[in-house]
């Protein structure tokens, strides 16, 4: 994430994700091989945690660059693939081809605000990192709970505001006079960034405000885990860029509590 914050009201972001620059970014910020072997174990825990099974089919409700869709087909599933972006889907493609697995995901264009996918089309759904950057995020909980076929279930990948990396930084940014202008929202607060000669929207979320929030669509929480303990990672020197994500790595494997991690996975099953 990019650590300058702006102020007011903004855009809908869509063209941040149109650009390479934010594919290139992703790739040196997040999948340093550490991490990709974090991904390797996380991303099929959840699936069995979702207890999808291979064969089974499974949406990826903003796939990006289509990482963890390879990472669930590798699983064995039957992958939808939807992202908002046409540059994201087209390196999402090559991906796959290049992986061998472009015959197990289908790929198309979708905003997860005005989704057109059949109701309560999918048993497994899941999106991963996604919701943060949407400023409209309880219309894309609309969908995706809408989309999710009755008891089936959804994995949703958060960035929380209990979490010691946002404790953290809100003290810092206290003792420098650069506290973010942060905007409420009904499910937690977030903020405009500069990033990438653009604007990105990161919110972060209340559990228990998401939580209600997902009742009210027929969405019963069953399970929270911590994801990621810290992103520091991206900010911090690189000779201590391994150490964090080892880090990272362990304190997923130990299950220390969710709310400390500053990402967290948090699995519905749809009740009604």
């Amino acid at each position: 994430m990019p650590d300058k914050s702006t102020h007011g009201e903004g855009p809908r972001p869509e063209n941040v994700f149109e650009r390479q620059e934010t594919i290139d970014v992703w790739d040196a910020d997040y999948y340093h091989p550490i991490a990709e072997r974090y991904y390797d174990d996380a991303v099929p825990a959840m699936l069995k945690e979702m207890g999808a099974k291979p064969g089974d089919l499974v949406l990826d409700a903003g796939c990006g660059p289509g990482v963890h869709s390879i990472r669930a087909a590798r699983y064995g599933a039957r992958v939808r693939a939807v992202d908002l972006s046409n540059q994201m889907l087209a390196e999402a493609r090559r991906r796959a081809e290049k992986a061998g697995l472009a015959d197990r995901i289908e790929f198309s264009q979708g905003d997860l605000t005005d989704l057109k996918l059949e109701s309560d089309a999918f048993p497994f759904v899941f999106s991963w990192g996604v919701v943060i950057h949407i400023p409209d995020a309880e219309k894309a909980l609309d969908n995706l709970a809408r989309v999710t076929a009755k008891g089936g279930k959804l994995a949703l990948q958060i960035l929380g505001r209990s979490s010691l990396d946002w404790r953290a930084e809100r003290l810092a940014r206290r003792l420098t006079s650069k506290s973010h202008d942060e905007h409420p929202t009904a499910v937690g607060a977030g903020v405009w960034y500069d990033f990438n000669d653009d604007r990105l929207w990161v919110q972060r979320f209340d559990a228990k405000k998401l939580e209600a929030e997902m009742r009210k669509r027929g969405m019963r929480l069953v399970s929270r885990r911590g994801a990621e303990f810290t992103e520091f990672q991206w900010r911090a020197p690189q000779a201590l860029r391994p150490l964090l994500l080892h880090w990272n790595r362990a304190a997923y494997n130990m299950r220390l509590p969710a709310s400390l991690f500053c990402t967290q996975i948090f699995i519905f099953e749809k009740t009604a």
